[in-house]
């Protein structure tokens, strides 16, 4: 064991991805390996937060206690590494080009599964709300011409880009302003870090075309879904010997309101929920709702919601609600694999204002995933899906997305990683 502790800063854009670092504080104990996590809050999600604070096991500092310097959280963490959930988003690049100029290791640990999302395909991005655009665009414009843009600009400078990282940063700007999403086509260089870690096997062709890794530089190491929510290994395909004819289906949603698109923002988003909920009632149906969580409009949408016989599914109720659904519709989320490594029916929603949604190989490889284009069809596609014996084809799919065993050891693996580039 080394007698001296290293020290792991964490770098993220609030404080809302907080026990994605929490659940690698015991491992990261047991290496003798000290953990920040450094945050922009106070830079528009969260103005009034702390300058320091601590959560659970976690010490957070948002960046005011730096002088809002990216540059002096280097230099008073003297990192021996930085951890990323997500490298897109101007800050964070700004934040990877400091960590590169300074010769810091850096790891991208995917918050989720991203194969869920075909990404790689720009015309597949989620349909823009022009109206919910413009208010999130409205929202974010004092964060981003006070802060992110001066800091990535000034980042550049420092860091000597070149002709090739100024172009970028100009179309960026303008895919921003048209309200296409910057993680849709290829990442930018600034964007890459030392390694690269994804929860399942179907994630690493996307690190490879999405951000440029050699495959030897991407290590599989699970999925925390799969331990937050209880399921066991034993549980994986283990829906098709419970299933019968409980009539209720789970709708598990991934926040498309929240961000100005496919809907015509929260007052869309609930209205489409209403309209699908009394088209599965008109089958016999209940439907529950499985909300991402986090969201600005969270407690806004629940409200909406109180009074259409709609249930609100939460993190605790999960797993047992699943199992006693005859199906599930879902959007493009990681969760939606949940349901999948049951061995249940899903359907990708296609109807309505998610007609445009594509979804990527993750899902529509599942044997049990059917393309929902219409509402009042769910109830003949779910019949047909139980007519059909896919049980082997599950088993391989299960190879590929369940993620490696002992699925408790996550945190581990990516400790691990964090050691192999301190070393």
């Amino acid at each position: 064991m080394r007698s001296n502790k290293l020290k792991l800063v964490g770098f993220d854009s609030w404080l809302g991805g907080c026990n994605h670092f929490q659940r690698l504080i015991p491992a990261l104990n047991d290496a003798r390996i000290d953990f920040t996590l450094v945050h922009i809050s106070s830079w528009g999600n969260d103005t009034q937060c702390e300058e320091e604070d601590k959560i659970g096991d976690v010490t957070v500092r948002d960046i005011s206690f730096y002088g809002n310097s990216l540059e002096k959280v280097l230099d008073v963490e003297k990192p021996d590494a930085v951890i990323f959930l997500s490298t897109d988003t101007f800050a964070h690049r700004a934040f990877n080009r400091y960590c590169i100029m300074n010769s810091i290791p850096t790891l991208n640990l995917y918050h989720g599964i991203l194969g869920v999302l075909d990404t790689l395909n720009k015309q597949s991005m989620p349909k823009v709300s022009p109206r919910a655009l413009v208010a999130n665009i409205c929202s974010k414009l004092p964060k981003l011409f006070r802060y992110t843009f001066p800091v990535y600009i000034s980042a550049l400078l420092r860091t000597n880009a070149t002709l090739k990282d100024w172009t970028k940063f100009l179309t960026d700007c303008f895919r921003l302003a048209i309200g296409s999403s910057l993680w849709f086509g290829r990442a930018a260089n600034d964007a890459k870090t030392t390694r690269c870690a994804v929860y399942v096997q179907n994630d690493v062709e996307h690190a490879i075309q999405y951000y440029g890794f050699e495959k030897k530089q991407i290590t599989v190491v699970g999925n925390p879904d799969i331990v937050n929510f209880r399921l066991d290994r034993n549980m994986l395909n283990s829906w098709v010997n419970n299933s019968g004819s409980k009539k209720k289906v789970m709708y598990i949603e991934c926040g498309f309101s929240s961000l100005g698109l496919v809907y015509d923002g929260t007052d869309g988003f609930v209205k489409h929920l209403i309209s699908t909920s009394e088209a599965l009632r008109r089958q016999g149906f209940t439907m529950q709702l499985k909300l991402k969580p986090n969201q600005l409009n969270t407690k806004k949408i629940e409200k909406r919601l109180s009074d259409t016989g709609i249930e609100l599914i939460s993190n605790h109720e999960f797993l047992s609600s699943l199992m006693n659904c005859d199906g599930c519709i879902v959007e493009t989320t990681s969760l939606a694999i949940m349901p999948a490594l049951l061995g249940m029916p899903i359907m990708l929603g296609g109807y309505g204002v998610l007609q445009s949604t594509v979804f990527g190989g993750v899902l529509t490889s599942y044997p049990r995933a059917y393309r929902l284009p219409n509402i009042e069809s769910f109830s003949k596609i779910l019949l047909e899906s139980l007519r059909v014996d896919v049980d082997k084809e599950i088993e391989s799919w299960l190879d590929l997305n369940a993620g490696p065993a002992p699925f408790e050891a996550m945190p581990k693996r990516v400790v691990s990683i964090i050691e192999d580039l301190i070393v």
